[in-house]
């Protein structure tokens, strides 16, 4: 087995007519050199593109098997976080899908449907999530730089999306740099089958407008949440710089195709071969109690099931009940609502009585059997943390001697704050949009590792 290389095109300058040059230069290499990779465009790209007249390049975009959505205006203010961050989760769901309609028909339109979405630079926000799922993008390509989820090298299921969150494996920035920086950059990629795992994944992140420019155009535009009144330009290479940047990448792509224990391929293509989103077959108890109690609730893989958190919940809440070990769970989403401790230690509250227990187990699958999602409360006999009532029933079951801690390994999977790309340089000075963390850690209930087709 080996490892799989993704390049995903960030294709996103509509102010600098130069990038469409750029664009164009960077889709002769890649069809030279047979090379796959994902293009995510932006909606007013798309219009640009057609607006000078780029009808070659749109149809040469068309016929690429991996094409996604990087939002329809990238940098404009406000941004997608920017407008996330006040609204309600539901309210920023609809939102996003009318503001975000809009350039996903605009790709459509000019070129095809895309089949994921990019968030640009630093506006990853949890609402794409469900968004994504009711706009018929089931792919949510990420990157390790931009993320608010540490996944690493594997894919994951978030509710009903392929979370894809990888690490970047070129020098940032990269092609602005070319060629000063390629020697460093082709190391980068000899160096990952050492690194990495098979079927581990990497990416390799590329601006086309980068080859052309000595500024990031929405820098010029955008930045610390400015906006002018007329876009401007990005300050351009001179010419022979520009040949020299081309022959770069140009270099680049004729090396690293020949590594040995890489296989170059496409976000598309490498979801394909994920199976299918099921819900895990009932695990015995015995089996299920071990992994809970020794890794605490998070992702896991028991008897080669996926299960999430809220499925090991949804599977101690079916134990109690008298269900059959091999049966399928329902398929369960993060609770609606939810916030914690980091850690929730069983050995302060009190157990439940087993008649309690057992009563709140027929809540908690009634709940999920007729919402879809794991309740935040269990309101028999008293409001219970759905986690304290998971504490309370591996404390019934296991019947331990001392200490009983229940750790939410899932938002281990989350990143903390501090390591969040809010400074991004779009971002207005001081923007920390907490309630988009708080409802990354809700949907984190739903987090489990997605699984390569045998």
């Amino acid at each position: 087995m080996t490892l799989y290389g993704l390049i995903r095109f960030d294709i996103e300058d509509f102010v600098t007519e130069e990038s469409d040059e750029a664009l164009e230069f960077v889709l002769d290499v890649m069809d030279e050199y047979q090379m796959p990779a994902s293009y995510g465009i932006v909606g007013k790209k798309a219009q640009s593109l057609f607006a000078h007249h780029q009808m070659k390049t749109l149809e040469r975009l068309a016929q690429k098997n991996s094409v996604g959505f990087h939002s329809t205006s990238h940098s404009e203010h406000p941004t997608i976080a920017e407008e996330m961050a006040e609204l309600d989760y539901e309210d920023g769901v609809a939102r996003f899908i009318a503001r975000e309609k809009v350039g996903i028909d605009m790709v459509k339109d000019l070129i095809k449907s895309p089949v994921y979405f990019t968030q640009p630079g630093g506006n990853w926000v949890p609402q794409a999530v469900d968004a994504l799922s009711l706009l018929n993008m089931p792919i949510f390509f990420s990157d390790s730089w931009n993320s608010y989820l540490d996944t690493a090298r594997q894919p994951m299921w978030i509710e009903d999306i392929v979370h894809w969150s990888l690490p970047v494996l070129n020098p940032k920035p990269f092609a602005m740099k070319l060629p000063d920086n390629l020697d460093e950059a082709i190391q980068l990629i000899e160096q990952a089958p050492q690194d990495l795992a098979p079927q581990d994944a990497f990416m390799v992140m590329v601006h086309p407008t980068e080859l052309v420019t000595t500024k990031f155009w929405d820098a010029v535009n955008f930045e610390l949440g400015a906006t002018n009144a007329t876009l401007r330009k990005a300050p351009l290479r001179c010419i022979q710089d520009r040949h020299e940047a081309y022959e770069g990448f140009r270099q680049y792509i004729r090396h690293i195709r020949q590594i040995a224990g890489i296989e170059w391929i496409d976000i598309a293509s490498l979801s394909d071969r994920i199976q299918p989103l099921t819900p895990p077959a009932l695990s015995d108890p015995q089996t299920l109690l071990t992994i809970i109690t020794r890794y605490g609730l998070g992702p896991a893989i028991i008897h080669d099931q996926s299960y999430s958190a809220a499925d090991m919940v949804v599977a101690l809440a079916l134990l109690m009940t008298g269900a059959t070990p091999g049966q399928r769970l329902p398929r369960v989403k993060a609770p609606a609502q939810w916030g914690s401790q980091r850690l929730f230690n069983g050995q302060e509250m009190s157990p439940l009585g087993e008649k309690l227990l057992r009563q709140s187990a027929h809540e908690i699958v009634d709940q999920v059997f007729e919402t879809g999602r794991l309740p935040a409360l269990v309101r028999t006999a008293r409001d219970l943390a759905i986690e304290e009532w998971a504490a309370s029933a591996i404390y019934h079951f296991s019947t331990p001697v001392g200490d009983v801690s229940l750790p939410l390994t899932f938002l281990d999977y989350v990143k903390e704050p501090k390591d969040l790309h809010w400074d991004w340089p779009i971002f207005p000075p001081d923007f920390h949009p907490y309630p988009l963390w708080q409802e990354t850690r809700r949907l984190a209930w739903s987090l489990k590792w997605a699984q390569y087709q045998s």
